[in-house]
């Protein structure tokens, strides 16, 4: 029996303390428990579309992992929350992806779950406030956005296309205070149906390490493309590198309706 774990890391009172992961705890945080309870919601169809390109089609050929590390380390950012929780504030952590050059953020819903304030900081340390765009808590993916402009955002692998054994990099801000850590693995499957108090979640698994505060963060392909975002990893007595991110096919999906709701187009 292992247990999947939310991945976002939370303070208070000066302390660290878990978060089940996708459970009814009263902060959907980076740490965590055993898989259980989370309320779903759809998001809002829209017509923007982000490009998709085929890992099969892209470059001459797979790039070093300093490379890619170079290509994409300034598309993915920290994320800090403020919560309130039994009439005590706290404090989360936990890691998003920039999507638009103009300031949009694709995180975990659970991340900014129950925020009173969100602040995103970039790679080159410049701290912005964020506003929740929307969140769909079904597939667990928010939007946020900043007033910026001229951002690095990221380039979507069409998810259909991932093959297991691909190399991948995964990046985000570890312990919720080591931003930019880059870990390795492979993709260990595809298309991994994993049943959440009820609902099921299609996910990709990976053997890269998983950090408490990965959560939002970026899983990226050997050519720099990003397949998904970080949503959880595994525990227990016998388990070990069991990871699993957010298809980049889906993240895209509810990032072009709240930008296209939002943006008004």
């Amino acid at each position: 029996m292992f247990k999947l774990k939310k991945i976002n890391e939370i303070k208070k009172n000066n302390l660290m303390f878990c978060a089940l992961f996708l459970c009814s705890s009263f902060v959907f945080g980076f740490l965590g428990g055993s898989l259980a309870n989370v309320m779903f919601s759809s998001s809002e169809s829209g017509d923007i579309s982000v490009e998709t390109i085929s890992t099969e089609t892209v470059g001459s050929g797979a790039l070093s992992p300093t490379q890619i590390v170079a290509m994409v380390e300034d598309s993915v950012v920290e994320i800090q929350t403020k919560i309130v929780s039994n009439g005590r504030e706290a404090e989360g952590a936990g890691s998003g992806i920039i999507v638009r050059e103009d300031g949009y953020i694709a995180t975990n819903a659970h991340v900014v779950e129950g925020a009173r304030s969100i602040s995103v900081t970039l790679h080159n340390d410049k701290v912005y406030t964020a506003k929740l765009v929307g969140k769909n808590e079904k597939e667990d993916v928010a939007v946020l956005k900043i007033e910026a402009k001229g951002l690095n955002a990221v380039t979507f692998a069409n998810s259909d296309d991932i093959k297991v054994g691909e190399n991948v990099l995964v990046i985000g801000n570890a312990l919720g205070t080591l931003d930019g850590s880059v870990t390795d693995g492979i993709v260990s499957a595809v298309n991994r149906t994993i049943n959440v108090n009820g609902e099921e979640m299609t996910l990709i698994q990976t053997d890269a390490e998983i950090n408490h505060g990965n959560s939002g963060g970026g899983m990226f392909g050997s050519t720099g493309l990003c397949l998904g975002i970080i949503v959880a990893k595994s525990t227990g007595d016998d388990v070990e590198g069991l990871g699993f991110a957010i298809p980049a096919n889906v993240v895209k999906s509810v990032v072009d309706g709240f930008v296209a709701v939002y943006s008004g187009s």
